[in-house]
């Protein structure tokens, strides 16, 4: 068998013991002359587990009022779906040892969201209030949920903007509602996790823009970035940037293609989304874009994305976002 250079196995032992040292390799960012050293991107595999990073998913508003968002740029992974009015909302999901001063503005929880949430075991749900379904399945599934019309205490309303588009939360409250009331949820248990490389690795194209009209207030855009490996989000032909001035860029983009339908007589014109079951889908990552699709047998099994061969994809390591996408969207990917 072939040996490694001596230096080479250097670097590579440190950068392992530097992953596992942090947690997860889910989060770990080599460095570009690490990543020329190396020069490969064929270590894979599932996070690993950290019983400590609880799961916390913050619903967050994305209305025309509530731009910028706050603590967007730092989430691990974020849905964005549509609610009503034909406008989107995010469910943000951080670990719950990660620090972030402003979250929000914080809104209402719609039932597919939880199916999402689920995925990752008993996470808290933050919230302020939701639609009467939601609600209803909340207390049915006994969810961890912080609602904030009963943990007021956890949440703060800003002066500087228009209700209900000014509710925020942070870390040093979602902290204190785990440590008090627990959590058996966990970002990294290997049975849930989707599997990542180890590294970055290079460039795989130079190319890539994804656009998904959602609406007309919603015009979203994701343009790859090969010299940051990354993907920078704009919406109506602007960056999104957080408040804090942090630009909002994701290493992964799935887009899940499903049904959406407007619910019979409701007359907030609220929908309903097939979070559950399978349908076609895009995965974009490091300047490649890969057409397959996706399966989620149950509210609480992971979604899974496929390729075309069955195989289940390997995202680069980093954060993630999670595009859900009617299926009649004109949806327009340049690769």
């Amino acid at each position: 068998m072939k040996r490694l250079p001596f230096p080479l196995i250097i670097v590579l032992a440190a950068l392992i013991s530097a992953a596992v040292i942090g947690g997860a390799f889910f989060y770990y960012y080599p460095s570009r002359e690490s990543l020329q050293a190396l020069n490969s991107n064929d270590f894979v595999i599932s996070a690993a587990s950290d019983p400590a990073l609880r799961v916390v998913g913050v619903m967050i508003d994305n209305h025309p009022d509530a731009r910028p968002e706050s603590g967007v740029a730092r989430a691990k992974i974020v849905y964005e779906a549509p609610v009503e009015g034909g406008l989107t909302r995010y469910l943000a999901i951080f670990d719950s040892q990660q620090t972030a001063a402003e979250v929000g503005p914080v809104r209402s929880a719609r039932p597919y969201f939880l199916d999402w949430l689920q995925e990752y075991g008993d996470g808290l749900y933050m919230h302020s209030g939701g639609s009467p379904e939601a609600l209803n399945l909340i207390k049915a599934r006994n969810i961890f949920d912080a609602n904030e019309f009963f943990w007021g205490e956890y949440y703060w309303r800003s002066q500087g903007r228009p209700a209900p588009h000014n509710l925020y939360t942070n870390s040093d409250n979602w902290t204190k509602i785990v440590d008090r009331y627990g959590s058996t949820s966990s970002m990294f248990t290997a049975d849930r996790a989707w599997k990542y490389s180890r590294l970055v690795g290079q460039t795989i194209g130079k190319k890539g823009e994804l656009k998904i009209p959602y609406g007309p207030a919603n015009m979203v855009s994701w343009i790859y970035d090969a010299e940051t490996l990354d993907y920078a989000r704009f919406i109506n032909g602007q960056p999104e940037i957080d408040k804090d001035g942090t630009a909002v860029r994701a290493r992964n983009i799935l887009v899940q293609i499903t049904g959406v339908k407007e619910i019979a007589g409701d007359d907030k014109g609220r929908v309903e989304i097939a979070a559950v079951g399978g349908g076609e889908a895009i995965i974009l990552k490091k300047g490649s874009v890969t057409y397959g699709t996706w399966k989620k047998s149950s509210p609480s099994a992971r979604t899974r994305f496929y390729d075309r061969n069955k195989n289940e994809v390997v995202l680069a390591p980093g954060n993630t976002w999670v595009e859900v996408t009617p299926k009649e969207t004109n949806i327009l990917v340049t690769d």
